[in-house]
C-alpha cells in the first residue's frame, strides 16, 4: 500500500507538477537502475533503460493503479523494457567480472569478496528472467506475487524460474 507522501507526490505529478514527480524518480532511480543493470548487464543500456522507464511511467501515470505499490509498477515498466532491450540487441553484452558488485546491499568483508565475486559471476551467466527474478527478489525485496505482477506471469512462472535459477546456481558454485 503506497504511503500518503507518495500518493500526494503522484496526484501533483498527475497535476502536471514536475517537481513532485522528481521526487519519486529521485526515490526510486538507483533501485531501478540497478534491476535494469542485472538483466541488461551495460551500465550505459541500464541508464538508457531506467531513463526510458521514468519517462514511460510519466506518461502512463494516469494508467497507475494505487492498489500495488507504486516500486512495483515501475519494475514491471522496467523488466519489460530491459528484456525488450535484449531481444533488440540479441546478444548477450559483455561484462566485467565485478558486475554485481555495485548490487549488493551490503559491500563484503574481505573475507567474503571471493564468494560475492562468485556468486554474482555465477548470477551474470543465468538467463535474463532468471536474473529479472533474483534480483526482484533478492536485491529488491519483491516477494513472488509482486513479481509476478512485474512480469506480467502466473506466480507458478516465477516459481518455477526461481527454482530453475537456484539449481543452476547451485551447480555453477558446487
Amino acid at each position: 500500500m503506497q504511503n500518503k507522501d507518495e500518493l500526494e507526490l503522484i496526484a501533483h505529478s498527475l497535476n502536471g507538477d514536475h517537481d513532485a514527480y522528481g521526487v519519486l524518480v529521485d526515490r526510486y532511480k538507483n533501485a531501478i537502475f540497478y534491476h535494469c543493470f542485472a538483466i541488461v548487464h551495460d551500465e550505459a543500456s541500464a541508464e538508457d533503460v531506467a531513463q526510458e522507464t521514468f519517462i514511460t511511467a510519466y506518461y502512463k501515470l494516469h494508467l497507475y493503479n494505487a492498489d500495488y505499490r507504486l516500486s512495483t509498477w515501475l519494475f514491471k515498466i522496467a523488466t519489460n523494457k530491459a528484456l525488450d532491450s535484449l531481444r533488440k540487441h540479441r546478444h548477450e553484452i559483455k561484462t566485467d567480472d565485478n558486475v554485481f558488485d555495485t548490487l549488493a546491499s551490503q559491500q563484503p568483508g574481505p573475507d567474503k569478496s571471493a564468494h560475492y565475486d562468485e556468486l554474482h559471476r555465477a548470477v551474470e551467466a543465468l538467463a535474463p528472467k532468471h536474473r529479472a527474478v533474483i534480483s526482484l527478489y533478492y536485491w529488491q525485496g519483491l516477494s513472488y506475487d509482486e513479481i509476478a505482477n512485474v512480469m506480467s506471469v502466473p506466480v507458478g512462472s516465477v516459481q518455477g524460474w526461481m527454482h530453475r535459477a537456484k539449481a543452476t546456481l547451485r551447480k555453477e558454485l558446487s
